[in-house]
């Protein structure tokens, strides 16, 4: 098995695995004989490298493995909190946002600098290159709502991609703890926003991009780490990517001891806006990041099961839900929809 950027394929290579598109869907099965228009439609859908049964062929640089990776993640991301395409239907506007942005995503992952930070991360321990990746386009997309144009989209994506780098040097067994950690692990802890923007800075990074890893834990009422700046003296890219990595980490249980649901997270982030957040950037945020994508399975507080079928209408954590399931789980024979944004007292309780 080989792996090869879609410039070298040839018409009749075999593909050893799955090819996924950017929102999960399967773009092209294992076993798959290639084709010259398969081989275009791989370029069209910005894949970066595939693996194939042929012998004959040059495999890439092993570095590209863990590039392609991020980008296949990031592309991921976008399309669960950004979809694309859903049930082979378009949304509009929606898609022209996530083409701009996942154009954008291109660059950031593969800029070199970024990459060669990739490993880095990974090794820090099991999330932080997956955190760092949601932060990224969770990042992007605020700024998106900023109408910041490609070059400050750029830097702000790079920003949020590397802004844990710092964590590589805190001791493992501080960063492995999560919780409970006394006075002197919690100051060594903090210090990685520090030790972040010394490493970017000493890996000729631009100063806006090693300060979000210097203030990404700085508050809008001025608490925080050990920076202590507050309002207005925090930059733009860090108030953004501050909420981004609250919301990643409240959502996934990463370092909080309860772990929330979508709508849960959202709304910490409402009830903190102009206390902890500025609250412009939790308005950005929660106007326009998709809480529960299209097609997503969820339970209701009634126990009923359906399926999210509409979340245009308000961008925010209360979609519109068929439910397909009533509470004993028998199949409806008649499918009803609920709009959680007008049944106030229904609410999403699981992602299934």
């Amino acid at each position: 098995m080989k792996q090869l950027i879609p410039d070298n394929l040839e018409p009749g290579m075999v593909l050893a695995d799955t090819v996924f598109a950017a929102n999960g869907r399967v773009l092209l099965a294992e076993g798959t004989k290639l084709t010259r228009d398969l081989i275009e439609r791989l370029k069209e859908m910005h894949i970066l490298t595939v693996f194939i049964n042929d012998e004959n062929t040059i495999s890439v640089d092993p570095d590209d493995v863990l590039i392609n990776r991020v980008h296949s993640e990031a592309l991921q991301v976008l399309g669960h909190f950004l979809p694309a395409d859903i049930f082979g239907e378009r949304l509009g506007s929606v898609k022209d946002r996530y083409d701009s942005l996942s154009d954008i995503l291109d660059e950031v992952v593969t800029d070199e600098k970024v990459a060669n930070l990739y490993l880095d991360l990974r090794t820090i321990d099991d999330d932080t290159l997956n955190h760092s990746i949601n932060v990224c386009v969770l990042s992007m997309i605020m700024g998106d709502v900023f109408k910041m144009d490609r070059a400050k989209l750029l830097q702000l994506g790079k920003a949020a991609m590397v802004h844990d780098i710092g964590k590589k040097a805190v001791p493992q067994d501080i960063m492995a703890k999560k919780e409970d950690r006394t006075p002197e692990e919690a100051k060594k802890f903090e210090d990685h926003t520090k030790h972040g923007y010394q490493i970017l800075r000493e890996s000729e990074f631009d100063v806006g991009i090693a300060k979000v890893a210097l203030y990404h834990h700085e508050r809008w009422d001025g608490s925080g780490y050990i920076n202590k700046v507050a309002g207005e003296n925090i930059d733009l890219f860090s108030r953004i990517v501050t909420v981004a990595d609250v919301y990643d980490d409240v959502t996934r249980g990463i370092s909080y001891k309860q772990k929330y649901l979508p709508h849960e997270a959202m709304e910490f982030l409402y009830g903190a806006g102009n206390i902890y957040f500025d609250a412009r950037v939790v308005k950005a945020f929660t106007g326009s990041i998709f809480a529960y994508p299209l097609g997503s399975i969820v339970k209701l507080s009634t126990g009923e099961i359906g399926i999210v079928i509409n979340v245009q209408k308000t961008m925010a954590p209360r979609p519109i839900v068929k439910v397909f399931y009533d509470k004993a789980n028998n199949r409806l024979d008649y499918p009803r929809q609920v709009d959680l944004s007008e049944q106030k007292t229904l609410f999403i309780t699981k992602i299934l």
